[in-house]
């Protein structure tokens, strides 16, 4: 059974000077970013898998080391979610020039129609939602879209690979004649 966590002055821990912003905001962003995904899960897209698309679509071509250095997860996650999406027909792998050992990876003209028409759809949808507001609504979200993109670029689970990033040889040892890896 947890402890009770004591009160801190001025609020629980994850409050915002004790009004509550931080859970309000944090409770109002994901109810948001669970209404946008739904064009993604028509397409049979989870959230992990639309990320890689999207990061791809940026910055590819991308090893899968880069990509999941930007999306914040695993190598052995990533493999899994590319297995997943060159099995989808969404992404292709090619071999990289300047590493035969290695692969890079980049969308396929179904991942980027696919990634488009969600992006469309979610954006038609938020769209129409914020057509319905009344106007004194519509600039309060209008000034605080700033504010938001700041916080999110602050929150953000990893440093998106440069496309540089993708074509640079890597530095790693190559092994030894005779099998003997570096130790």
């Amino acid at each position: 059974m947890n402890a009770p966590q004591p009160e801190m002055p001025g609020g629980p821990p994850w409050s915002s000077g004790g009004d509550g912003t931080a859970a309000r905001l944090r409770t109002a962003v994901l109810r948001l970013a669970h209404g946008l995904r739904a064009p993604a899960e028509r397409h049979d897209l989870t959230p992990s898998r639309l990320t890689a698309l999207g990061v791809l679509s940026t910055h590819e071509p991308l090893r899968v080391g880069d990509l999941a250095r930007g999306m914040g997860i695993s190598m052995p996650t990533a493999s899994r979610l590319v297995d997943i999406l060159v099995a989808a027909g969404y992404v292709d792998r090619r071999p990289d020039p300047h590493d035969q050992r290695a692969c890079l990876l980049a969308l396929t003209p179904a991942g980027t129609a696919v990634l488009d028409s969600v992006r469309r759809e979610s954006l038609q949808d938020l769209t129409a939602h914020i057509a319905a507001l009344p106007e004194d609504q519509l600039d309060v979200l209008a000034a605080a879209v700033p504010l938001l993109d700041s916080l999110a670029r602050q929150l953000a689970p990893g440093d998106l690979p440069t496309p540089e990033l993708a074509t640079r040889p890597t530095n790693r040892p190559r092994p030894r004649a005779g099998g003997d890896g570096p130790r």
